[in-house]
């Protein structure tokens, strides 16, 4: 007996995954499908051999699959040398971010956890457009430019950061914690580093200036209960230090906007005067996208982004404001890329799943459809949002961390070249695992 846990591997090209070869030296478990279908993914159960008459660092296994038709290849690898860890070898194909020859680790999750024991690796895109799962994602987008640059936005896909300023906790009510507020692992920063270009901001007043907050009316307590993120300020720095060096799309989505500062039964929407206020502070950010166009996601990508420049767009998403003379600007009213957007809310992976990938079918009947966006997040029941403090089972990263698995498992195979989401939200993003896989959907779909 020994350590097992879960490999997914997700197709993301168009081509199928042959298996050329394949070893293992005192593995419990280490065996692969000789084919793995162009658009598809698959969950290999991987174990370690810990028994007390063999040296556990000598767990090995290499299995190598070569796309189909052409001579690239990679190698999925088990090492144990230094503790255990899954990785993957380009043996023959190069890829944004890697060279051909690069080793990268995938680490290791013991099904014991409460994620169920996933790691994952999405190979995804056309030659010389490879993307694939790691650390960094690299300018994806400037990348695909020749490939997809002329595709307009409702026909591609991105990864997209729910609550995306809850990477910290500045402070909050008194019956909250991080572990029912905080949504995300890294800043707005990390976050594009690992390429998520949609960002959810819920931007709120506290002590008089501007932060991202999280919050919600607790009927049974007749107040809001909630925190504070990232400030405003720090986001702007976020992305004007990521735009300074990556030419890439940024959309920030304003919504939830509150005013803290009222007292706590009494928080309000913003007035005009205040979002002005905010209006005034985010021109702060550079490369703002201006546009005299009502309808944003039926422009192409280049319009964006094709004359290596960056581009942000602010999205603004509530009712009875004035954009001013900031419309056009960079500020856009909703309406301008009004999104889909319908949550699930369950704290169940499989109803969660089930919920978006109907919408998704019903919604998304031809890549001319209004614009999708998967939720693919688990919200807390009120047990777990009050007892999380006890124990981190409960928290809301840890229930990213059982439904961000399921998506590169389910997603894909619900995906065709008509019916595919536009954003994919995520709790906890952590890599670039979610880049990659908005490219094998774009891959399907383009």
């Amino acid at each position: 007996m020994g350590q097992g846990g879960n490999i997914t591997l997700v197709n993301g090209t168009a081509y199928d995954w042959q298996q050329t070869y394949t070893h293992e030296y005192q593995m419990n478990s280490w065996s692969f499908p000789a084919t793995i279908a162009a658009g598809t993914s698959v969950s290999v159960y991987v174990e370690w051999n810990q028994g007390i008459f063999n040296s556990q660092g000598d767990d090995a296994g290499e299995v190598t699959y070569t796309l189909a038709g052409t001579a690239f290849s990679f190698q999925v690898q088990a090492r144990a040398s230094s503790g255990f860890m899954l990785q993957v070898q380009l043996a023959s194909l190069t890829a944004l971010n890697y060279a051909q020859g690069s080793t990268i680790p995938l680490g290791w999750d013991w099904n014991d956890n409460p994620s169920g024991g996933h790691v994952t690796f999405v190979l995804a895109g056309e030659p010389n457009y490879f993307q694939v799962s790691g650390q960094q994602s690299g300018p994806w987008m400037q990348n695909v430019l020749p490939w997809l640059g002329a595709q307009p936005l409702r026909h591609l896909c991105m990864p997209g950061s729910h609550d995306a300023g809850m990477s910290v906790y500045t402070s909050g009510t008194a019956f909250t914690h991080a572990c029912n507020t905080l949504t995300q692992v890294t800043g707005i920063l990390g976050q594009l580093q690992y390429g998520a270009r949609y960002f959810d901001i819920r931007p709120v007043i506290s002590g008089g200036q501007y932060y991202t907050g999280h919050y919600g009316n607790v009927s049974q307590l007749d107040s809001w209960q909630g925190a504070n993120g990232q400030s405003i300020a720090s986001i702007i720095s976020d992305v004007n230090t990521y735009t300074a060096a990556n030419a890439e799309l940024v959309i920030l989505n304003l919504s939830h906007d509150l005013n803290t500062d009222l007292g706590n039964s009494s928080y309000a929407p913003f007035t005009q005067n205040e979002w002005n206020a905010l209006f005034a502070q985010l021109q702060g950010i550079n490369h703002l996208y201006v546009s005299s166009a009502s309808d944003l996601s039926i422009l192409p990508l280049n319009d964006f982004i094709g004359s290596k420049q960056a581009a942000v767009v602010v999205v603004v998403e509530t009712s009875g404001i004035d954009l001013g003379s900031y419309a056009g600007k960079g500020f856009y009213a909703y309406s301008a890329f009004n999104v889909y957007n319908q949550y699930a809310n369950s704290n169940d992976v499989d109803q969660m799943a089930t919920d978006q990938l109907t919408k998704l079918r019903q919604q998304r009947t031809s890549p001319d459809s209004a614009p999708f966006l998967l939720s693919w997040t688990l919200t807390q029941d009120g047990t777990q949002a009050s007892t999380c403090v006890l124990g981190t089972a409960n928290s809301i990263l840890t229930l990213a961390s059982i439904a961000n698995p399921q998506v590169y498992l389910q997603l894909p195979g619900a995906c065709t070249a008509q019916s595919y989401p536009n954003i994919i939200y995520i709790d906890g993003i952590q890599d670039a695992s979610p880049a990659a896989l908005s490219m094998a959907v774009n891959t399907r779909a383009v």
